[in-house]
């Protein structure tokens, strides 16, 4: 059914966790872990990561001095499998120098926009990137604006840019706004994430949105 207005937030999540069921969130054991993943999912398929993964937990636990202690070519080798090799292996050792820094660990205190600005600060980390790490390491409240985020906003009636910082800016408040806590954006996001995936297959948002009652709608944001 065609509506007048954008569905809220938590319309959207009920319709979602109508759709998929309950989505557990990535049960990282660590923040290294986390990151590590939030990095090497760049550009590539969640299975390649899963393997780089396992290879970086069987050599160095996550542990960032040991990370840190790796040769470029030995690290390069545990991540191959998700690609990019050198890129991400730079992001990761950016992120275990800084939060073993006196700066990155204070980082917990900062506010999130001074959180957001060290993470942008770190190589191979994005604006995606940063807000992932905010809500799931450091607990921020985070709309994440991936594709999936973006492409579900449109269907539910918003106008998000087909660029993430430019959707987060001319969304972030208006979203804000709604007061979604913590847990309710990280449930969020990973029903956006399988959701995503669903309609990918299904052959678009156009064909699997309005399977779950999600139809478009023209409005201005």
């Amino acid at each position: 059914m065609m509506s007048s207005r954008p569905m809220t937030l938590r319309e959207l999540q009920a319709a979602l966790r109508e759709a998929v069921g309950e989505v557990a969130p990535w049960s990282a054991e660590s923040e290294t872990e986390y990151v590590c993943g939030a990095v090497l999912v760049q550009n590539t398929a969640w299975t390649n990561v899963e393997r780089s993964l396992a290879a970086l937990r069987e050599g160095t636990a996550f542990d960032p001095v040991r990370l840190l202690a790796l040769t470029d070519d030995a690290l390069t080798a545990l991540i191959r499998p998700s690609g990019f090799m050198t890129a991400k292996a730079r992001a990761i050792r950016g992120w275990c120098r800084w939060r073993l820094s006196s700066s990155g660990a204070r980082a917990d205190a900062l506010d999130d926009d001074a959180l957001r600005e060290a993470l942008l600060a770190l190589p191979g980390i994005g604006p995606e990137t940063a807000d992932v790490i905010a809500l799931m390491v450091f607990g921020r409240r985070r709309f994440i604006f991936d594709a999936y985020g973006r492409r579900a906003l449109r269907q539910a009636g918003y106008a998000p840019d087909r660029q993430y910082e430019r959707t987060r800016r001319s969304l972030q408040t208006r979203l804000d706004a709604e007061g979604l806590d913590h847990a309710e954006l990280v449930e969020l996001h990973g029903l956006l994430l399988e959701s995503g995936k669903r309609a990918r297959a299904a052959g678009g948002w156009d064909v699997y949105g309005p399977t779950f009652g999600v139809a478009p709608v023209r409005v201005t944001s």
